[in-house]
């Protein structure tokens, strides 16, 4: 009766260890647009201060992604002397992240493209530079 009881236990604890391990898998990296769109949306609020409903390990890669995407975009912009996009300093992740993810919902032609495509994109015509550049 002990030996069935403890691996019973043993078992139960197996599985609850194997479950939280799963949850806690990353998302893949973000490479392309539609991968932009499937771990930012699955990050749902999680990105918001305080965070809400979503995914926290894709609210991480997508902040992560982002970061990364601003960085470069600063180190060599796409022309020289072009402002690729102006946003001001007061925007947050979660208003990135929705700003990208509303404007690319129905354009399909950046799903295979790279993600600094569709984020490029996004902020521009949501957040364009003075004089049309």
């Amino acid at each position: 009766m002990r030996t069935n009881l403890g691996a019973a236990l043993l078992g139960t604890a197996l599985l609850i260890a194997g479950a939280a391990r799963a949850e806690e898998t990353p998302p893949r990296e973000i490479v392309t647009g539609a991968d932009f769109r499937d771990i930012c949306g699955a990050a749902g609020k999680a990105l918001s201060n305080p965070p809400g409903e979503g995914s926290r390990a894709a609210a991480r890669r997508c902040k992560d992604y982002m970061k990364n995407f601003f960085q470069l975009e600063a180190a060599r912009p796409l022309v020289p002397n072009d402002q690729v996009m102006c946003i001001n300093g007061s925007l947050k992740w979660q208003e990135i992240a929705d700003t990208v993810l509303d404007w690319g919902s129905n354009r399909a032609e950046f799903d295979g493209q790279s993600a600094d495509v569709l984020m490029r994109a996004a902020m521009r015509a949501r957040h364009p530079c003075p004089g049309g550049t």
